[in-house]
């Protein structure tokens, strides 16, 4: 199920690192923020939990991360995975506990009025940051060598596209999109500026994502929804794949626990 486990078939950056095994797909990205650092398509044994999760601590703690998330869908093994998790030491997300897996597969509502276009410029790039700074990192300014790091990153890619939305002429929202090695592309994030929200720029967003799909053959779209967007992506005509609890662990020093 791609979207309940996107992060395993998902293209990453080129600083982002993966350990895709048999039995769990390890994520480290280069910030020391938990969601940069997932353990997700989790196929553990029936035996020696204990074992395979200080594996898995082990591997964080080699990195010099101090938490990482568990992302436990309802593929995961063994079933009673979430329960195991919890006694050894793990703790649900305070902030975000569930997210929920959802797939598109047919046309969204079509939305007027609202100007989209792909990010292909440095500059355009330096407005998805501003945005993104302005919502999610309290308004600090990204620096030059910043932006042409992620820039790079972003130009670098094949797997990786991104949108712009305008009102009244001025770039107000974000939107990511990323391949997946198994057909569907991923909705990977965005952000509308509060004094924005409610004139449809999320909706014209997703809309330019379908078409961007299509256009490229894909089947269809997947989201790993948070609570708030939920209700949109319903209305747009995603379906719900099940939910996948958010666990936080810490790496610490293997067999220390």
């Amino acid at each position: 199920m791609v979207a309940e486990d996107a992060d395993a078939y998902q293209d990453l950056s080129r600083s982002v690192e993966r350990d895709a095994g048999p039995e769990v797909v390890l994520i480290h990205g280069p910030s020391g923020d938990a969601w940069s650092n997932l353990a997700t398509r989790i196929r553990f044994g029936h035996d020696n939990l204990g074992s395979q999760v200080e594996m898995v601590r082990a591997w964080f703690h080699d990195r010099s991360v101090e938490a990482f998330r568990w992302l436990v869908g309802p593929s995961a093994t063994p079933p009673d995975l979430l329960a195991g998790l919890l006694e050894l030491g793990a703790r649900a997300d305070e902030v975000e506990p569930e997210l929920t897996a959802m797939v598109l597969d047919h046309s969204p509502p079509r939305v007027a009025g609202v100007p989209i276009r792909e990010v292909t410029s440095r500059s355009d790039f330096a407005s998805v940051e501003r945005i993104r700074r302005t919502v999610l990192a309290d308004g600090s300014i990204a620096s030059s060598e910043e932006l042409d790091a992620g820039w790079s990153d972003l130009s670098g890619s094949e797997g990786t596209r991104m949108f712009l939305a305008e009102i009244a002429g001025q770039p107000v929202a974000y939107g990511v999109m990323r391949r997946t090695d198994r057909g569907p592309w991923l909705l990977g994030g965005g952000v509308t500026l509060p004094e924005a929200r409610g004139h449809g720029a999320y909706r014209a967003l997703v809309q330019e994502r379908w078409d961007a799909a299509v256009a490229v053959g894909a089947p269809a779209l997947v989201a790993q929804a948070q609570v708030a967007s939920r209700p949109i992506l319903e209305r747009l005509g995603f379906r719900s794949a099940g939910s996948i609890a958010v666990l936080i662990d810490q790496a610490g020093d293997a067999g220390s626990r």
